[in-house]
C-alpha cells in the first residue's frame, strides 16, 4: 500500500507546479501605431520593390516605353560616305590636275560667253608690267570667242590710237614706237557682242616679232584692261 501512494503522491505534486506556470501572465511588446498631426493613426504600408527588367530589341521597336516611362528612338544614321573638303578624284600626277582645272576654267568661259545675260568684269583689270629692250611693239588682238561683232578702243600712255577696232577670229594689230620707261597700253570695251561680254585676246611682241605679254578679257560694256611695257636702254 505504501508503494502506491509514494507514486500517486508525486503525480499530484507535478500537476500542481504546471497549474502555477500556466496561470502566470504572459509579457508581450505593443508597437504603437503613428498617429499624424491631426491626432488619427495613420497605417504603415510596406513597400514592395521589384527589379526593373531590361527589355529586348524587339519590345523597343513594338513600343517606345520602358517600365512605363517613355524612351526616344534614336534614329538610324545611314552614313554613305564621309565628308572631305578635299577632291577625291584621284590623277596620276599633278599635271592631269592643272589639265583638268584648266579645262573646267575653258568650259566656264565658253558658257559666258554663249550666255546673252553675261555681262563680263565690271571693273578695270591689269595685266602686269614687262620689260623689253624693243625700240617698238606690236600690239596684236582677236576675239578668243565666236565672232558676234565684239568691237575695242585702243589707246597708247593715254592717247586714242584705234578708235572702233571690230574683234574677229584672226589677229590684227598697230605697231607703235616705245618710250623709254614706262609705256601704257589700254583696250576698252565700246560694246558687248551679241553672245555675251566682250571677249578678246591680246598678244605684244618686240620688233622681231618674239613674244613679251599676252592675255585675254571679258570685260563689260566700258570697262578697261591695261598692261604696262617697260623700255630698259
Amino acid at each position: 500500500m505504501k508503494h502506491v501512494l509514494i507514486p500517486f503522491a508525486f503525480l499530484c505534486i507535478t500537476t500542481s507546479v504546471w497549474s502555477q506556470i500556466d496561470d502566470k501572465p504572459q509579457l508581450s511588446l505593443s508597437i504603437p501605431a503613428i498617429e499624424s498631426e491631426s491626432g488619427e493613426a495613420t497605417e504603415t504600408k510596406s513597400l514592395n520593390i521589384k527589379p526593373l527588367e531590361s527589355p529586348t530589341a524587339d519590345e523597343l521597336d513594338a513600343s517606345n516605353k520602358v517600365n512605363g516611362l517613355t524612351v526616344f528612338k534614336r534614329p538610324d544614321l545611314n552614313v554613305e560616305e564621309e565628308f572631305s573638303m578635299f577632291n577625291k578624284k584621284k590623277f596620276a600626277n599633278p599635271a592631269e590636275l592643272y589639265k583638268d582645272n584648266l579645262n573646267k576654267q575653258l568650259k566656264m568661259q565658253d558658257s559666258e560667253a554663249a550666255n546673252p545675260n553675261a555681262v563680263g568684269s565690271l571693273v578695270d583689270q591689269y595685266f602686269g608690267d614687262f620689260e623689253t629692250k624693243s625700240g617698238t611693239v606690236n600690239i596684236i588682238y582677236r576675239d578668243h570667242q565666236a565672232f558676234d561683232g565684239d568691237r575695242v578702243m585702243v589707246y597708247f600712255n593715254d592717247d586714242i590710237i584705234k578708235s572702233n577696232v571690230l574683234l574677229t577670229n584672226g589677229f590684227s594689230g598697230i605697231t607703235v614706237e616705245l618710250q623709254p620707261g614706262l609705256n601704257k597700253i589700254e583696250f576698252q570695251a565700246i560694246n558687248t557682242g551679241t553672245s555675251g561680254p566682250n571677249t578678246a585676246e591680246f598678244r605684244i611682241l618686240d620688233d622681231d616679232e618674239n613674244f613679251i605679254a599676252g592675255n585675254t578679257w571679258n570685260l563689260a560694256k566700258g570697262v578697261k584692261g591695261s598692261i604696262i611695257i617697260v623700255k630698259k636702254e
